[in-house]
């Protein structure tokens, strides 16, 4: 069985939920509560192992107080992998 690789936008918007949450002091089931959201899922987003919604994106940001481009900013910086349909196309 394959390991997989998580992707990279996944684990750099996990770590600016992440660093959201400490910079307002607050922990990840306070988040949670204010987020109505689980802490499971909030732990998971941020060690990303899930592929948030936009509702849950603007769940979170709303819990953090913050606008939400200063979640997605981060993960938006990273390529997305290359699959074999982009190594396939020709260059334009």
């Amino acid at each position: 069985m394959p390991i997989s690789v998580p992707d990279q936008r996944l684990q750099a918007f996990g770590f600016a939920v992440r660093d959201a949450r400490e910079h307002v002091g607050m922990s990840i089931e306070a988040l949670a509560e204010a987020a109505l959201l689980s802490a499971r899922m909030v732990i998971d987003i941020e060690h990303g192992k899930r592929n948030p919604s936009l509702l849950t994106i603007l769940a979170l940001a709303r819990g953090l107080d913050i606008e939400p481009r200063k979640l997605i900013e981060p993960a938006a910086r990273h390529d997305p992998p290359a699959t074999s349909t982009d190594i396939a196309r020709p260059a334009r």
